[in-house]
Order: C-alpha cells, then sequence, then structure tokens
C-alpha cells in the first residue's frame, strides 16, 4: 500500500475581474490567486494490484464523503485517463470553511493528483493540467507553484512573486448567505446587459498593493445580501487596508499591516452575526509556494518508545 499525505490550503482572489461569456458557458476570468496557511489535510491510500473504486471519507462532514466529493471525482478521472483500477482511499481533515470562496474543495482534488501522481510516478504535467481542469476551474491554480494571475476559464497561470501578506477571514456561518459560483455569476450578468464594460488592461508585472484589490462578483452578492456588505465595511472600520469578497463568497477578508492589527480587529468581527448566525474568523498569511506531498508517518503520540 502507498500511503501519501498533502496539505491542500485555501485561497483568496486579491483581484477578480469577471469579462465576457464564453461559448462553452463559463466567463473569461483574470484574477490574482494566492494560497493561504489555513489548509485542509488529504491523506491517499493507494493499493497497487487491487482492484476496486475510490472512497471518500470526510469526518465531521457526512454530506461531502462519497464519489461526488471533487477530490474522488479527481482520482476517477485520473484512474480513467490512465487506464489504471487500482483501489483508492481518500481521508480529508476540513480546516477550510465549506462553500465559503475559498476553494476549499478545488484544492482538495488538486492535492489528490499531486498524491497520485507521485504514487503512479507521471512526469506529463499537461495531463495532470487537463484533468484538473476538467475537474474544476480553480483546481489548476492549485497544482501551480504558488501565487499566480489566473485567466481564461482558470487554466491560464502566470506564477507570482507576492510578498507575504496577512488577512482577516470573516465567513459567515449562515446557510441563508451561502452563495454558488453559478448564481453569482448570473446576478452579475444580469447587472450586465449590454455585456462587461470597457476595462484598462490590469498590468501584471506591477507589484500588489491593498488598493489593487477588486472583486467583480461582489457588488450583486452585496445587493442581494446586505449583511457581507456590512462584514467588509466593518473590516475597513477596524483597520483592514482593503475589504472584498473572496470570489463568489460569502467569505469577506480585510488585508492588514500585519497580525497585531489584524488580531485587534477579531472582537468587532467575532461579534457580528450575519444571516442570524455567528460568523467564524481567521487570521491566516498568504503562502508564497503551494505545500508539497510527504510519506504518511505514524503520529509520535501513537509509537512506541
Amino acid at each position: 500500500m502507498v500511503h501519501l499525505v498533502a496539505r491542500a490550503p485555501a485561497k483568496v482572489n486579491l483581484v477578480l475581474r469577471v469579462g465576457r461569456l464564453r461559448p462553452d458557458g463559463y466567463h473569461e476570468i483574470e484574477s490574482l490567486m494566492a494560497p493561504l496557511d489555513l489548509c485542509d489535510r488529504v491523506e491517499v491510500r493507494l493499493h497497487p494490484g487491487r482492484r476496486g473504486g475510490v472512497a471518500c471519507r470526510v469526518p465531521g462532514h457526512p454530506e461531502l464523503d462519497g464519489e461526488g466529493n471533487l477530490a474522488a471525482r479527481a482520482a476517477l478521472a485520473l484512474r480513467r485517463r490512465l487506464d489504471r483500477h487500482d483501489r483508492c482511499e481518500i481521508r480529508i481533515e476540513k480546516l477550510v470553511p465549506v462553500t465559503a470562496g475559498l476553494g476549499g474543495g478545488s484544492s482538495d482534488a488538486a492535492a489528490v493528483l499531486r498524491c497520485l501522481a507521485r504514487a503512479f510516478g507521471i512526469r506529463d504535467r499537461r495531463l495532470l493540467e487537463e484533468v484538473a481542469l476538467a475537474v474544476g476551474s480553480d483546481v489548476p491554480f492549485f497544482l501551480g507553484p504558488g501565487p499566480a494571475w489566473v485567466r481564461g476559464r482558470g487554466e491560464r497561470l502566470e506564477p507570482v512573486d507576492l510578498p507575504r501578506l496577512v488577512a482577516l477571514l470573516a465567513y459567515p456561518r449562515s446557510p441563508a448567505l451561502a452563495v454558488r459560483a453559478g448564481d453569482a455569476y448570473r446576478w452579475l450578468d444580469e447587472t450586465r446587459r449590454g455585456g462587461p464594460p470597457p476595462r484598462r488592461a490590469i498590468d501584471r508585472l506591477r507589484p500588489f498593493r491593498s488598493e489593487m484589490a477588486a472583486n467583480d462578483l461582489q457588488v450583486p452578492c452585496f445587493t442581494r445580501h446586505p449583511d457581507l456588505h456590512g462584514l467588509a465595511h466593518r473590516l475597513e472600520v477596524s483597520g483592514a487596508r482593503a475589504a472584498i469578497m473572496s470570489g463568489s463568497g460569502p467569505t469577506v477578508f480585510g488585508l492588514f499591516a500585519d497580525r497585531s492589527a489584524a488580531r485587534a480587529a477579531i472582537p468587532a468581527i467575532a461579534g457580528e452575526r450575519a444571516g442570524g448566525e455567528t460568523v467564524d474568523v481567521f487570521i491566516v498569511r498568504t503562502l508564497r509556494r503551494m505545500p508539497g506531498v510527504s510519506p504518511w508517518k505514524l503520529p509520535r503520540s501513537a509509537s512506541s518508545p
């Protein structure tokens, strides 16, 4: 049995511009994405030579168990491309909030692809990227080296040397504030009856500054969910240099000068209620590179003297 472990980081969209609707039903995007040190833990057990399916368990989240999970779908897709039938068992310890605009499911899928690529000895980068894109638009980013400008549907990456940033994530637990990505893009299209407005080209070589933070999906989502706008405002008055929604939300994040400044803002945000329920807060930092894959090791607490 091959037993591998990978960390699956969350992400934020520091910039998200949405362009035209493509013939394939997706939108052209231009986004500066950065991985975070808030990570799920993904274990993959592969049984070479033992035929079987793909099992996926997410303790504490039974609704995510099974082959419908993006991580399981990634494993199934790669096995089909390679004509492999080895039994695969996936276990995911979730720390990244679910349906939060932080890319947790896509990151789990990429972590599984990384593990299986190592187990199968795959060197064909293009094959992995094709499988990743077939599973989800954000998955190719998590297969990349780290922060990047992401264009097209999500398949064109330009790595960026991004300094470490400190952010405070505000994730509203209320199901009433959950936003499906498809709805967010549809709401944006409804406000753009004549098509996307003309925009100045983004200078991707320009170093990122907090005043560049922007998200085209934010206005239609804030219009329908004023509580999210309230969270962004609370972050700004609590010292954030910029406060925007990540991806299609509902997580809103603020960029702070340092961890002390972010920590000082926690009481104002954690005391908020959005959609009638509490708001979870996380102080995070951006990563300069994606985590790697390592062999599983017996935890020290369970090892013999």
